[in-house]
């Protein structure tokens, strides 16, 4: 047996109320199916722009910040970091406890 949702109803109030509500719900995701001209047609969020543009911004961005790299080597070697352990332990503690 198949079901489908989709076959045509004669109650006209069925219809415009299934009308609406596919239009609300277009609007509430952020796309309009068709424009006046009957063409379709996408809208993208606000919500959706922001994504794009933070991804695009990470794409640019490089994977190592080799001048942090070098930093953290030189002040390594120079003892200036590195020397307490338990200092470093409660660093990381911290860090992983969001304070």
């Amino acid at each position: 047996m198949k079901i489908e949702g989709n076959r045509p109803t004669n109650d006209a109030a069925v219809q415009r109320l299934d009308t609406a509500t596919k239009a609300k719900s277009g609007k509430a995701a952020g796309f309009a199916a068709t424009d006046q001209a009957g063409q379709d047609r996408v809208e993208v969020s606000a919500d959706g722009q922001l994504v794009t543009s933070a991804l695009k911004a990470a794409d640019g961005a490089p994977a190592i910040r080799h001048e942090k790299v070098a930093a953290a080597k030189k002040a390594l070697a120079e003892g200036r970091i590195g020397q307490d352990p338990v200092k470093l332990a409660d660093k990381l503690i911290d860090h992983m406890l969001g304070k």
